[in-house]
């Protein structure tokens, strides 16, 4: 499938963007690039969840933010002489798209408006990070489990389906293990989800959006 940012580009753009980008699968447990390297791929989610992740004083996992479909991650290989500064790892076996900076700087010198769809997937990036940063201060870890949920859940052979883990949707929430385990049994208790084996059943979808708010 052609990402809508491919898909909207004139005729010549398209061709040359559909050239540059490649598809590649990324597994889940694997890193896709580390802090030291220097950037010289840009990475597009087509499905799947990749968690970018620095390591504080004590060696420990921060989080920094979780992409998901139709997001980029390693802008700085927009950036000369850049360093990516994180992990990039996927939260599940995941499909990806990726550049590499010289092809980049080819077609968005040649093409404005391959340049501008850069500009508004970075504006989306960095909104979401603004998102995520203010529910972390002023939100609840209900609200910002029920939006992970909710942005996770997909259409499953029973219904509307979540096949993350619970450390995974820690990541995206933004919480611990232990607290998102708590809370999805209390979801669990109002009927609003039904917990299996690395899935999860959305049994009342309005219950979450109105528990997200």
């Amino acid at each position: 499938m052609i990402p809508d940012f491919i898909a909207a580009l004139p005729t010549e753009a398209r061709a040359e963007a559909e050239r540059v980008f490649r598809s590649f699968s990324a597994r889940r447990g694997s890193y896709v690039c580390y802090p030291e390297d220097e950037a010289k791929t840009l990475y597009f989610v087509q499905d799947g969840w990749v968690r970018l992740f620095q390591l504080g004083p004590q060696e420990e996992e921060i989080t920094l933010t979780v992409v998901g479909a139709g997001d980029i991650f390693g802008e700085g290989a927009l950036l000369p002489s850049e360093r990516y500064g994180v992990f990039a790892e996927p939260l599940v076996d995941s499909e990806l798209l990726s550049a590499s900076r010289e092809d980049l700087l080819r077609l968005t010198s040649r093409f404005p408006e391959a340049q501008a769809a850069f500009v508004l997937l970075l504006s989306r990036r960095l909104r979401k990070a603004e998102e995520r940063l203010r529910d972390l201060r002023f939100k609840e870890v209900l609200p910002r489990l029920a939006k992970a949920l909710l942005s996770a859940m997909r259409k499953g052979e029973e219904g509307l389906e979540v096949t993350l883990s619970h450390q995974d949707l820690a990541h995206l929430a933004g919480s611990t293990r232990e607290t998102i385990t708590k809370v999805l049994g209390e979801l669990a208790m109002d009927d609003a989800i039904e917990l299996g084996y690395r899935r999860i059943l959305i049994l009342k979808p309005d219950a979450l959006k109105r528990a997200s708010a």
